[in-house]
């Protein structure tokens, strides 16, 4: 039994490097964790040295972080995510549609069915 959970353990680990290895070149569009959150943001590699990535948020925001906490940008239609409503706060809905430049969606608020217009950089996601 400890063999297959090493065994799953390892594979597990493989899947997560390669799924943050493939997200790490300049011009990638990734999902980033912001200064220690457990939240994801949109963003795209504008630098990397070593294992540190620097990451220009679709919200105006730069930062340089391990590239640990990069994953490829994956949010489609359906995805899950949290969006900045007008009141500053953060509210749980899923994408009803994202636009071919990736950047303007429509969202639907879980809480109300408010359906919302918004753009990538009012939006996180935990995984």
């Amino acid at each position: 039994m400890i063999k297959a959970s090493i065994g799953i353990a390892a594979a597990l680990a493989g899947v997560l490097a390669s799924t943050a290895a493939s997200a790490q070149d300049v011009g990638d569009w990734v999902l980033s964790r912001w200064q220690g959150s457990s939240q994801y943001f949109p963003g795209v590699v504008v630098g990397r040295t070593g294992n540190q990535v620097k990451i220009q948020f679709d919200d105006g925001d730069v930062s340089v972080v391990s590239v640990n906490a990069v994953r490829q940008f994956d949010w489609v239609e359906g995805s899950a995510v949290e969006c900045r409503w007008s009141d500053g706060q953060w509210y749980a809905a899923r994408i009803r549609w994202i636009s071919d430049n990736g950047r303007t969606m429509q969202v639907r608020y879980d809480d109300d069915g408010t359906v919302e217009r918004t753009d990538t950089g009012k939006c996180r996601a935990g995984y």
